[in-house]
């Protein structure tokens, strides 16, 4: 069973009203989610796009953003998209009734402004990849991805095909919703897996070697301001990654109000004086660390603020840098559990006292 008669079964057990999908855009370079149910609109989606344009969790936002829909949808996403639906799920900026999330495990994807310069010949290359899930010119991000299939996610149906036996696919039920889905289908289930955990350890010793690797060497470019101010040199303050950022929640950005948009003449002078002169556009240093500061904890180190960058600054290998440190220092994985409360919402004043006692030590 392919992965649309799979969908198409779902719909005529009426699991589902409706499916929120990829669909490749008539031009054919790339992807775009739409809400469809019809069976021929189905038929075209492509549930495991080589590209991420736009985070699926965006676009789940949008839709459920006033509330619940009333209608059952499946929702299709790479892992990386259902973590951050479950991240501002948590922040009130996603519902998640009615919401049956499918993912798959995931190789990677491809910078989308390479890909749009030769798409056929991606589609030809990912197609391969995703039987050995080996392949390159990934995003960055992509090949430090330590949770690229069914573990570290809150989904409800997943598709594996890494360790499978030739061409088939398996499909998993992880939670009550999954269960209720595959069982009205009445499923045989009886691929052979005893490859698969093996692949999967794999696949992940190799990535946390390339994220050992990549995090080592950005620790020296990003110590003291000196350094940060370096690495952020080429930034044209114009926000592109942070409308793409997944998790960039705020309904009304600091960034984009008049008040910092509006600055007196006086106030540039004032400051070109304090420090021998101000470059611009000012504060973009403060752009990067107020955005870092503010959503480190559900980063969940997606890319797309890289690949959406206009100067290539290397900004997701930074972001995933500190997430990494952060999210270890509170024993937090984002998008884990929809349970699982995100410590900044947590805080208390009792908390923290090792690092305290570590920062004593001579």
């Amino acid at each position: 069973m392919t992965v649309r008669k799979l969908i198409h079964a779902f719909m005529e057990k009426k699991c589902f009203q409706a499916v929120l999908a990829p669909v490749r855009i008539p031009s054919g370079e790339s992807f775009a989610y739409e809400l469809m149910n019809d069976r021929t609109k189905i038929e075209q989606c492509e549930p495991l796009p080589p590209i991420m344009p736009i985070p699926g969790a965006r676009v789940l936002r949008d839709l459920t953003r006033k509330g619940e829909p009333d209608f059952k949808i499946l929702c299709i996403m790479h892992p990386c998209e259902i973590r951050a639906a479950v991240e501002l799920a948590k922040l009130r900026q996603v519902n998640l009734n009615n919401i049956t999330f499918m993912s798959f495990d995931c190789p990677g994807v491809f910078p989308t402004k390479d890909y749009i310069l030769e798409p056929k010949k991606y589609d030809t290359s990912y197609d391969e990849i995703l039987k050995t899930f080996e392949g390159e010119n990934f995003r960055v991000s992509c090949t430090t991805c330590i949770h690229f299939s069914d573990d570290g996610i809150m989904t409800d149906i997943h598709i594996a095909n890494l360790g499978i036996n030739g061409d088939k696919l398996l499909v998993q039920a992880l939670s009550k919703k999954g269960e209720e889905c595959l069982g009205a289908l009445d499923l045989s289930l009886d691929q052979e897996t005893s490859n698969r955990q093996e692949k999967i350890n794999t696949v992940r010793k190799k990535r946390e070697a390339n994220r050992e690797k990549l995090f080592s060497e950005i620790r020296p470019q990003v110590k003291g301001m000196d350094n940060l101010d370096s690495y952020f040199a080429d930034c044209i303050n114009c926000h592109n990654c942070m409308r793409v950022c997944p998790i960039c929640y705020c309904r009304q950005c600091f960034f984009d109000s008049s008040d910092t948009k509006r600055v007196e003449t006086d106030n540039y002078v004032s400051r070109a004086r304090k420090k021998g002169g101000i470059a611009f556009p000012t504060d973009t240093l403060l752009f990067h660390l107020g955005r870092m500061s503010h959503m480190n904890l559900s980063c969940i180190g997606c890319g797309a603020c890289e690949d959406a960058c206009a100067r290539d600054v290397p900004v997701a290998q930074i972001f995933n840098f500190m997430a990494d440190q952060l999210q270890k220092m509170f024993e937090y994985l984002p998008g884990r559990n929809i349970e699982e409360k995100i410590p900044v919402l947590t805080y208390t004043e009792d908390e923290l006292h090792e690092y305290e006692d570590a920062k004593e030590k001579p």
